[in-house]
């Protein structure tokens, strides 16, 4: 009952469709390519290229990176393969283009969960196999598929409390969706246990994929002038920030550069488009900006650079000793502390991190990680580190060997994958 009352709404927001998206393209949220607005109404931008199709639903920029060993494992073991990725996000459209860039891989928007736009989808680009990451999961797209008899899996699979209490009260409505899937790996054990309650016929857990995401890339050239300008200035960096944090990280920043007035604090915001938003509340705090995405320069007066462009994280992880992750500080549930990890740095973060618990709790499990209660903690702890640098790299080495020894997650996926491929 619950299926059909889905469809029935879905059918009845047709003409709500072209509107939302307007609105989402003037936010800067949708994609201005003529061609491509077409795709979220199940028309293909691109020709189906010949050969088999493995397709990918990998909804924002966090579940296209988790993916990127999975996919480079899937095109070096078939020479005639392609993949697909659909996203919903433009900034995971940008970074599969960026991430994947001369390989045999196709980008696509994922088309609104209408039964009319799935079937479009599906018809037209006839995956031989399918891959839904972490939780992005839509009822249309997934009996479509399951009616088309595209075989399709949970990969890395992720249930959070509130989506699973949601779930569980409403089974009948989820296990014949779910038992569309003909296989599930949870991150985490929690959550195959989820999946097997929800429907998924066949579950186990192997490791969080995102362990296995290669170490961010970076500009050699960029690195060392940033290094040059920078020179001896204490420094610290806090990533994939949301609104709501950056006045927080401030106050700890103002409270930190009364003991180093030389201090340099880098903000790398979750979204790009936020740069001239956080510039102007650097400048109501008193305190002089430089935005990347226009070229502004690091001047010895710069107390706040901020890092807003596009797939140029690793470059700042590289360059700092010292990381913040953000959406910790506000109810986001937090980013994936194992990228900092891997680059050798020490990790900071607030206290909400649900959407990575079982990661902060296996880096707090070997002391590789320092979780802050709020900005005044972060104060303290800041001070500390600024003032003794083998603390730093003690933090530096643990992170860094956890987040290694994680990292060969991807060797358990595949031996699992190989029987479907």
């Amino acid at each position: 009952m619950k299926l059909f009352l889905y469809r029935t709404l879905m059918f009845l927001l047709k003409p709500f469709v072209r509107p939302v998206l307007f609105i989402r393209r003037l936010k800067g949220l949708e994609t201005n390519d003529p061609k491509r607005k077409k795709e979220r109404f199940g028309y293909a931008s691109v020709k189906r290229p010949n050969g088999k199709i493995y397709w990918f639903n990998a909804a924002s920029v966090g579940e296209s990176n988790s993916i990127i060993p999975v996919v480079n494992e899937i095109l070096n073991m078939n020479q005639n393969a392609y993949v697909l990725i659909t996203t919903t996000t433009l900034t995971a459209s940008q970074n599969v283009a960026k991430k994947f860039e001369g390989k045999r891989v196709i980008h696509q928007f994922i088309p609104v969960d209408r039964r009319a736009y799935v079937n479009r989808f599906l018809k037209y680009w006839k995956p031989d196999l399918g891959f839904f990451v972490d939780s992005d999961f839509w009822p249309n797209l997934i009996l479509a598929a399951k009616h088309y008899n595209i075989p399709l899996i949970v990969l890395n699979g992720r249930i959070s409390d509130k989506s699973f209490k949601k779930y569980k009260q409403n089974l009948a409505f989820c296990k014949p969706l779910m038992s569309a899937f003909i296989f599930g790996f949870g991150k985490s054990e929690e959550d195959r246990k989820r999946l097997e309650i929800m429907g998924v016929k066949d579950t186990c857990c192997v490791g969080n994929l995102k362990y296995a995401v290669p170490p961010l890339r970076y500009d050699r050239d960029e690195l060392f002038y940033l290094k040059k300008v920078i020179g001896d200035r204490p420094m610290f960096v806090v990533s994939s920030t949301h609104p709501g944090e950056e006045e927080k990280l401030l106050t700890a920043f103002l409270a930190v550069k009364k003991m180093f007035p030389k201090l340099l604090m880098i903000i790398a915001p979750r979204h790009p488009a936020r740069g001239e938003e956080i510039k102007e509340l650097v400048v109501d705090n008193g305190l002089n900006a430089s935005l990347r995405s226009k070229k502004e320069e690091i001047k010895p007066n710069t107390d706040i650079y901020i890092a807003d462009t596009l797939g140029e994280l690793g470059l700042f992880y590289y360059l700092a000793d010292i990381v913040f992750v953000g959406g910790s500080f506000v109810d986001i549930g937090g980013h994936n502390p194992m990228e900092p990890a891997r680059l050798n740095t020490l990790v900071l973060s607030g206290k909400k991190v649900h959407s990575f618990k079982e990661t902060y709790d296996l880096l707090e499990k070997e002391n590789a990680v320092v979780i802050v209660n709020n900005e005044k903690d972060l104060t303290t702890k800041l001070r500390s580190f600024l003032e003794n640098k083998n603390i730093v790299e003690k933090y530096k080495k643990k992170a860094f060997d956890v987040a290694e020894r994680e990292a060969f997650v991807i060797n358990r996926v595949m031996d699992k994958l190989n029987q479907f491929l």
